[in-house]
């Protein structure tokens, strides 16, 4: 026989399974709340895919106003672009030449 001696089993207590399942659910809660809670990773994933979205709709606008800037300034004085000029006033009200065709298209 071996010198060492068998390994006692000691009882456990109500006290001990109540804490072991206390910190089992305080780990699940907070692993829950790491994944899925308002700041955690799946939040923090949609939130920068919605910053993805919200930078290109701002570089969209920029380019749209960049565009605006221009033609307000190619009809400013003193150097206004007569076309442009002519261009936006027939679209405006709506006029045309008589030797002109006019074709009507939806404006979304």
């Amino acid at each position: 026989m071996s010198d060492r001696e068998p390994y006692e089993r000691k009882e456990v207590g109500w006290g001990q399974v109540a804490l072991a399942a206390a910190l089992l659910l305080a780990l699940a809660y907070t692993g829950q709340n790491t994944l899925a809670g308002e700041r955690g990773l799946l939040s923090f994933i949609d939130k920068n895919q919605e910053i993805r979205v919200l930078e290109l709709e701002l570089a969209q606008i920029r380019e749209e106003r960049s565009h605006i800037a221009r033609n307000v300034e190619l009809l400013s004085p003193p150097y206004v672009d007569e076309d442009l000029l002519d261009e936006r006033a027939r679209s405006e009200l709506g006029f045309a030449r008589d030797d002109e065709i006019v074709i009507f298209r939806d404006r979304d």
